[in-house]
């Protein structure tokens, strides 16, 4: 066993990417370089139609639900597990002649049976078994937000936030108490054994 605490599971890398999976799911696979992490440094803006996704804001769903384990061979030390519920959701910048569509595409997609079904299937298209840890919750509407570029060009610009639930779990050392410790408690010396 380690002695230090696990980093919690899944990361923020692991949700990304599962999100990234279902996004590049739903076009063609040639498009998948189209779509990237926002804020980025030394990324050249792509061209034609592409999406950026940016990280947004994490709710606590709850207060954590714990569970205990003994380490395998180890008789006094485990893990506590300590899982919450984690509402998050990113932002989705669609960009580019078909910007609309993709972004429209991607909203409906999120907020179908489908989704729900590309989450709980257990395994993502690079064979990770994170996906059933994360649930697709809502999506917002498609807003136009048009933006002028570097060179001074209108460029369409529609977003939409995709909510979900990420369940991560974190696994703390857990001492246990497995058997009683042999000490022998003598009454005070003032006490007469006798009468007590």
């Amino acid at each position: 066993m380690s002695d230090i605490a696990q980093i919690v599971s899944p990361g923020e890398d692991a949700i990304f990417d599962t999100l990234w999976g279902f996004i590049a799911a739903l076009f063609d696979p040639s498009l998948s370089g189209q779509i990237v992490k926002a804020n980025q440094n030394l990324t050249p803006t792509l061209l034609g139609t592409y999406v950026i996704i940016q990280p947004g804001i994490k709710l606590r769903q709850d207060q954590g639900v714990r569970t205990y384990a003994l380490d395998a061979g180890s008789t006094a030390v485990g893990r506590q597990n300590v899982s919450r519920g984690t509402q998050y959701y990113y932002q989705v910048d669609c960009y580019g002649p078909a910007a609309p569509d993709w972004a429209d595409t991607i909203a409906i997609a999120w907020r179908s049976l489908w989704a729900c079904d590309y989450f709980a299937s257990g395994q993502d298209q690079t064979g990770a078994a994170l996906k059933a840890s994360i649930a697709p919750l809502f999506a917002d509407e498609p807003q136009q937000l048009t933006i002028v570029n570097a060179e001074q060009q209108y460029e369409q610009r529609f977003m939409t936030k995709l909510y979900l639930q990420a369940n991560q779990t974190v696994g703390l050392i857990q001492p246990f108490f497995t058997a009683p410790i042999g000490v022998v408690l003598e009454p005070p010396a003032d006490i007469d054994a006798g009468t007590a």
